[in-house]
């Protein structure tokens, strides 16, 4: 490359607002066009994140011929290039990375242009080290790392808008920009900052929100433990305290935390819309907790996402079928991009196992039957130097002698094949319903229990339907107005914590139309500012389940570990009995088609059991009128609490239910955490009712099948060869007919064109 000419002097914005309305939102999702469509690509998206800046004009020069080889038709570029574009404050240095777009372009690869914003460079921290980060024990913390930002800094906002806008004008209309890709893993390292530019920040929004400080005191309950303000000056972000917060103080910070991080997104992709028209994306983590991407997806022309399974992880494939459903989710159900994965070992876990011979396009293969239409790395070359130096890349330190180079040009071998499957659709028939404000307050609540911030339930819920082999999509709770979810013939709604009378309503017209719907607790238990649901949990639910919680009875595992000898001599404890002591709970089949499908499992017939969550249920025996005519038919209890394990205290009380509503359609109610065994024989008995089949029944162990159109998808998980009868088309991998029997080596897929006369799959 050649050096770069002389910077130039750009004239620094109008200082940028630290809170601003919500950003005009991109297309509606039922306007967006296929991503193939908006990159102009004929096969899926293959390559990965590029930094030629890190590297000599000789590297370079290599890297082209090797992205050829390999099939390379899309690269991230400039994602950490802040310090080399911007040298000095207001600064820019953008000739040497038009040259990088131009060879790209002329060697017939394509560039997601990244606003290089994620990581600030050094001057910014010395010049203002007041756009620094702090922690909840107000510790500013250094530069050296990445992602060192407070997401409210006005100089950190007026400089992102500046550099999107110089990227832009310069490049905005490139032929070999294809799409720009905003910021970085947003909130990955950063989620919060508790500086005093937050604290004002936190005090604007909650204005904007309950309008004076009354209407906030009557939200959190501020009577409690003498919190009461008479100011909202006076309210502070939830930093370091002597002991517990307020749960819905900390529930809004959560959800500020959200807003500040997405309106740095929606700033720039207001600014790069101002002078191009190329599509704009920004990489998800998967079901990172700190963000609600169902907000954050509105603003975005193409999802991406960046997804890390450990292939020590004997469940790492469900993580792929996860995170590609959610994508696909919340892509409104059309195709999305991958935009990060390891092509082999990441460097950041305390032991970093290497994928598996064939796992990379196994994998790959995978995502791409979960709706993905592109598959990118991080990254292309593997670093010579910094925290990332063992994190595999495409080109790894060994360079083509390695078992990695030989499976990158494999899997883009295979990529290329795939052009038929672009914007195939996924068709599932069951949903799981999921909802990041939910999972906010379930983690933000003192008690019952310490949950967790990664969706236990949902991930659950969902796995069983994998394991199963039913197709499943990932829908969010709070829907847009008169959004329905009639399609479904099964609706799972694992764990949502806060009441929504529309998800409610939505609910009772789907069961209305026919589905199943699987209520699993803890559901409607506050409301929307953490405050208890009163007259029995499960609130604007309670009519359609016909049943209401009257209390929480979670176990709380073993408290302690006693002597022996005590008993020798502890006359009064030791005749005390303790089934919260316990951590699981026996569940006992009352109905006749439970007890069925048990017997099917196995012989003799497997027990059911659940984990330490365990809710006291009472049946309404004249359940409440709801909008859509469900009929007045109460609850019916298909499985009860038997006593075994930590349930003594809670022996004969419902702990599954199903009210049967007019029509074919039912409402369930889970009272307990079910183990994957008890989740498959309840989903199986459901699934009956529901009419909800596999995508292919009759599968061997550890091959996994997706339907994408007509395009079948057979995985091979396991570590053995499996055969599959009935497949009859073409496979596009290898241009080979399908005759009837096939069989797949480990680790490996099958992509087939599915013939339509009868007979085929």
């Amino acid at each position: 490359m050649t050096s770069p000419t002389p910077a130039v002097s750009a004239t620094p914005p109008a200082t940028a607002s630290t809170h601003q309305p919500e950003q005009t939102p991109a297309p509606d999702a039922a306007e967006r066009r296929q991503p193939h469509e908006l990159l102009g690509l004929a096969g899926p998206a293959y390559g990965g994140d590029y930094n030629p800046e890190q590297w000599d004009e000789a590297t370079f020069a290599e890297d082209l011929a090797l992205m050829a080889e390999a099939g390379v038709n899309l690269v991230s570029l400039g994602i950490f290039s802040w310090a080399r574009l911007e040298p000095r404050e207001g600064v820019y240095e953008l000739d040497w990375l038009v040259e990088v777009v131009d060879r790209l372009h002329d060697a017939g690869i394509a560039v997601d242009l990244a606003t290089a914003t994620a990581s600030p460079p050094a001057w910014m921290a010395a010049d203002h080290p007041e756009s620094l980060p702090m922690s909840a024990d107000g510790v500013r913390l250094g530069f050296g790392s990445r992602q060192q930002y407070c997401p409210s800094s006005a100089v950190y906002r007026e400089r992102c808008a500046a550099l999107a806008r110089a990227l832009a004008e310069r490049l905005g209309d490139h032929p070999g920009v294809v799409m720009w890709h905003i910021g970085n893993e947003y909130g990955c390292h950063t989620a919060e900052c508790f500086c005093p530019a937050c604290a004002q920040a936190f005090r604007t929004w909650l204005e904007d929100r309950y309008g004076d400080v009354e209407h906030l005191n009557a939200a959190w309950g501020t009577d409690f433990w003498s919190q009461r303000y008479t100011s909202l000056e006076q309210v502070c972000p939830p930093a370091a305290m002597p002991t517990f917060h307020n749960p819905a103080q900390l529930l809004d910070w959560r959800r500020f935390s959200d807003h500040q991080l997405r309106s740095l997104m929606e700033t720039e992709a207001r600014v790069l819309r101002e002078h191009s028209s190329r599509p704009i994306t920004t990489n998800f983590m998967g079901d990172f907790p700190a963000t609600d991407y169902w907000r954050w997806a509105k603003a975005l022309d193409v999802i991406s996402d960046d997804s890390y399974p450990d292939p020590a992880d004997e469940a790492a494939a469900h993580e792929v079928a996860w995170a590609g459903d959610l994508m696909r989710g919340l892509a409104g159900g059309r195709p999305w991009i991958l935009m990060e994965q390891a092509p082999s070992a990441v460097q950041w876990r305390g032991r970093n196992s290497p994928k598996r011979p064939g796992q990379f396009l196994l994998w790959s293969l995978a995502r791409v039957a979960h709706g993905a239409d592109g598959i990118l790395q991080f990254q292309w070359r593997q670093s010579r130097q910094g925290a990332e130096t063992f994190h595999s890349g495409m080109v790894p330190h060994a360079g083509r002698a390695s078992r990695t180079w030989d499976e990158v040009v494999a899997t883009g071998r295979a990529l290329k094949r795939l052009g038929p499957v672009l914007g195939e659709p996924v068709h599932a028939q069951v949903a799981v319903v999921l909802d990041w404000d939910s999972q906010w307050a379930m983690s933000s609540a003192i008690g019952p229990v310490e949950f967790g911030e990664r969706f236990e339930a949902a991930r659950a819920w969902h796995r069983s339907l994998w394991e199963a082999g039913i197709a499943t999509d990932i829908i969010p709770a709070a829907a847009d107005p008169g959004a329905e979810q009639a399609d479904y013939r099964l609706i799972i709604v694992p764990a949502i914590f806060i009441d929504y009378p529309g998800l409610a309503r939505r609910l009772e017209r789907a069961t209305a139309s026919g589905a199943q719907v699987v209520v699993v607790g803890p559901t409607g238990v506050v409301d929307e500012n953490g405050g208890a649901v009163l007259g029995g949990y499960l609130g604007s639910l309670r009519p359609l389940l016909g049943v209401r919680v009257t209390d929480h009875a979670a176990l709380s595992g073993p408290v302690g570990q006693a002597d022996p000898r005590d008993t020798l001599v502890n006359r009064l404890s030791r005749d005390v009995g303790v089934p919260a002591a316990e951590t699981w709970t026996g569940l006992e089949a009352v109905s006749e088609s439970l007890r069925r499908v048990l017997d099917q499992l196995g012989s003799p017939a497997p027990d059911l059991r659940a984990g330490g969550w365990a809710e006291e249920v009472r049946v309404d025996e004249a359940p409440d009128v709801v909008e859509v005519d469900q009929g007045g038919e109460p609850a019916q209890v298909v499985a009860v609490f038997d006593g075994r394990g930590g349930g003594a205290d809670l022996i004969g009380l419902p702990a599954v239910t199903r009210r049967p509503v007019a029509g074919s359609g039912a409402a369930w109610y889970v009272a307990a955490d079910l183990d994957a065994l008890s989740r498959a024989a309840l989903l199986r008995l459901v699934c009956a009712h529901a009419r909800v089949r596999p995508v292919v029944a009759d599968l061997p162990d550890g091959v996994e099948a997706q339907r994408r159109g007509e395009i079948l998808f057979l995985l091979n998980h396991g570590d053995r060869a499996a055969e599959v009868a009935g497949v009859v088309g073409t496979d596009l991998l290898s241009g080979e007919a399908c005759t009837g029997h096939v069989v797949l080596a480990p680790r490996s897929g099958l992509v087939v064109r599915e013939n339509t006369q009868p007979g085929s799959v």
